[in-house]
């Protein structure tokens, strides 16, 4: 995790190309220990979850440190990594964040019902309307153990119901996308990587 929390920092596109001593100064510092050889290990992890990708080079600058893209995947993971820290919070006025705050209180909603509560005087009514139908359905698509659709309509209209309530943090609304709650019971920085004295086991991903 402390990997993909300096990664989400720092790389803000797939075109951006960083290495293995970039990553280990990025997450680095007085009180945290985070080798090159470590952030090698870090980004095989990464790379091999489909999150980071290396880049080709030449024979002849095979002693040189290895550079690495970040794929979509990879940055989207690594932005919800950096938005399960304590203290980060969605936006209150976000659209998404209204509505599903909303879904959590009153665990069942239409677009329509959302609509009334949710929708300014001055707004287009039914174009929003349709904006959170559309958020509706995407969550209830992408994130089903969270959001399904009710067995029986309400006037005709499509009823949502919440099943597992994820937090402040509103469900996936695309395909790949990673929620903060799947990095919120692994600590921020490993106890490993603390420049106290402590055994260093660096077997698996933990570095990522």
């Amino acid at each position: 995790m402390p990997a993909l929390i300096a990664l989400a920092r720092q790389i803000k596109s797939t075109a951006q190309v960083f290495s293995t001593v970039d990553l280990s100064a990025w997450v680095g510092n007085d009180q945290f220990l985070f080798s090159e050889g470590t952030a090698e290990q870090a980004l095989t992890c990464l790379e091999r979850k489909g999150y980071a990708t290396p880049e080709k080079r030449a024979a002849h600058t095979h002693r040189k440190p290895r550079r690495y893209y970040m794929t979509a995947a990879g940055l989207d993971a690594a932005q919800a990594a950096l938005l399960a820290l304590p203290g980060e919070a969605p936006d209150l006025q976000a659209l998404p964040t209204r509505l599903w705050n909303l879904l959590r209180i009153r665990r069942r909603l239409t677009a329509a019902e959302a609509a009334a509560t949710l929708v300014d005087a001055d707004e287009n009514f039914d174009a929003q309307t349709k904006r959170i139908g559309a958020l509706l359905a995407a969550w209830a698509k992408h994130s089903p153990k969270t959001v399904a659709v009710a067995a029986k309509r309400e006037n005709g209209r499509i009823r949502y119901v919440l099943t597992n309530d994820l937090g402040r943090w509103p469900p996936p609304a695309r395909a790949g996308q990673i929620h903060p709650s799947d990095f919120s019971l692994v600590a921020p920085v490993p106890l490993r990587y603390r420049k106290a004295p402590a055994a260093a086991d660096l077997a698996g991903c933990t570095a990522e």
